[in-house]
């Protein structure tokens, strides 16, 4: 309680109010700055991995490409590779984004077809699988980058699986086919092809291949529907 009784009333509290005020809008500012930071460190990171290739990637050369300060590359992310970790994550979480009502649409083989082309013509347009070669060679010394290539495939794995449900539903194969097995080796062969695509220059090729699958797969879809009509 303050000597003058006038200072503890409504004026007062009043008074105090904006300082209040100013420290929340500081707060949210600051963290909107922090969000801000390390989307421009993982672009950074991106753009780094394009230009200079996992052997040249290091703290000087991210901030380099996002003209920023390397520390922060430490203090957002721990590490370097945390930042790739991060990097690798992000990513997945965005192709999921992206494609996941387009996979949930799917219920035959010629659909799930179109939506693995869509995918690779969009990668491809984009430079991603520069960064996703590039990731991967990283991998190979590195356990944790490893470890968040392979969460980001497992995302991948369970959603094509889910189409694959779909697409085997109500015949004579929904009992007998490994699900979980068959769509690990779609997820494996894309990235295959998502990793050849990247380094043949003869791009005609990946599409030609796809082609011949979309062929294939509407005449699997045709035996799919005649064999649960007969069961």
């Amino acid at each position: 309680m303050s000597a003058n009784p006038a200072l503890d009333g409504p004026l007062s509290a009043a008074k105090r109010t904006p300082a209040k005020s100013s420290r929340t809008r500081a707060g949210k500012d600051s963290a909107a700055s922090g969000v801000e930071t390390r989307e421009k460190l993982l672009a950074a990171a991106r753009a780094c991995l394009r230009d200079e290739g996992i052997a040249g990637v290091s703290a000087r050369a991210i901030a380099r490409h996002g003209d920023l300060n390397q520390a922060l590359v430490f203090y957002h992310y721990g590490s370097v590779d945390g930042l790739l970790q991060a990097v690798a994550r992000n990513d997945s979480e965005r192709r999921a984004r992206l494609y996941e009502d387009r996979l949930a649409d799917v219920s035959t083989l010629k659909e799930l077809v179109s939506v693995g082309r869509q995918i690779h013509d969009a990668e491809m347009a984009e430079g991603t699988i520069s960064d996703l070669t590039q990731l991967l060679a990283g991998a190979a010394s590195s356990p944790d980058l490893g470890a968040a290539l392979y969460d980001g495939m497992q995302e991948w794995t369970t959603m094509v699986e889910e189409a694959l449900a779909r697409v085997v539903a109500d015949t004579p194969l929904a009992s007998m086919v490994p699900l979980g097995d068959v769509a690990y080796a779609l997820a494996s062969l894309f990235l295959g092809l998502e990793l050849m695509g990247g380094i043949d220059g003869d791009h005609s090729r990946v599409g030609n291949l796809f082609d011949s699958l979309d062929a294939v797969s509407g005449l699997v879809d045709v035996l799919l529907r005649s064999g649960a009509a007969g069961s």
